[in-house]
């Protein structure tokens, strides 16, 4: 396993880490090293967090859990969690920007799902929703003022922070609708999240997933709680050890002369676990 590099540690979210190779590996890198792959509210907070010696997000971008979904005349869907994060379809996808074309589906049954997805959405708070139907098949922008729906659906509770450290709205940019006209079945992009220098646009258009553009991913655990638990406070041999000790009192095979040593025993071994 190849170790990655840690950007930081910030509080309430985890352990930022960077992978950099084509989607599909950068996806594998991240799952090995216990983490997955950032959503663009946990990368917006991280920035925020971060404006110091880290700056995360300040110079470069990085993919998201987020994904388009393009048919046919209708307008982009924007999935929280994208249907490339299945590993079989990342994959796929890779290949298919390798070869400068976009992925896309057999059929309309992935938007179609979405679509109901997203209609079910409608009645929830705006930071409650997973799939959201974007209000254009051009660019359009967002911010805390315009298309606020679909910002707070996106950045969640970070989103008028994030507009405030940003200077200004952002920018989506859809794939090109004289290409999604093009296709039959269901056309699948993945969610850059751009950098602050670039105006922290959300780039939805790209074939690139083969190129080496690099992701941030969190593990969710502290590295300190990790050891706590690689180093447990009991062996195999305790827990044996005390479960016979609990058996032999309910059988009543203990002689209360021995009694209290054998449940002072026990009671330490339990407040070792408390602890």
């Amino acid at each position: 396993m190849e170790k990655l590099p840690v950007l930081a540690n910030i509080k309430d979210l985890g352990i930022i880490l960077e992978a950099r190779n084509n989607f599909y590996k950068e996806l594998n890198q991240l799952k090995e090293n216990r983490a997955s792959l950032i959503s663009p509210r946990d990368e917006a907070y991280a920035r925020l967090q971060t404006r110091g010696k880290e700056n995360i997000g300040k110079e470069y971008g990085t993919w998201t859990t987020a994904g388009l979904e393009y048919v046919k005349g209708e307008l982009p869907i924007l999935r929280l969690n994208s249907r490339l994060l299945n590993p079989n379809l990342a994959k796929q996808a890779v290949e298919a920007n390798r070869n400068s074309d976009y992925f896309s589906t057999d059929s309309t049954k992935e938007y179609e799902l979405s679509r109901k997805q997203a209609e079910k959405d409608k009645n929830k708070d705006p930071m409650d929703r997973s799939v959201i139907i974007l209000p254009s098949r051009d660019n359009f922008k967002i911010s805390y003022k315009e298309n606020k729906e679909s910002s707070k659906a996106i950045l969640k509770d970070q989103a008028e922070p994030y507009f405030e450290l940003n200077n200004g709205p952002i920018t989506v940019y859809p794939a090109s609708t004289k290409i999604v006209d093009n296709q039959n079945g269901t056309i699948l992009t993945q969610l850059w999240f751009r950098s602050l220098g670039f105006g922290s646009g959300f780039g939805g258009l790209g074939r690139n997933l083969n190129y080496v553009g690099g992701v941030r991913g969190v593990r969710l655990e502290r590295e300190a709680s990790q050891k706590n638990i690689d180093r447990l406070p009991y062996t195999q041999r305790d827990l044996n050890r005390n479960l016979r000790i609990l058996n032999e009192i309910k059988q009543g095979n203990v002689k209360i002369s021995d009694l209290e040593s054998k449940l002072g025993a026990v009671e330490g071994f339990l407040q070792n676990l408390k602890r």
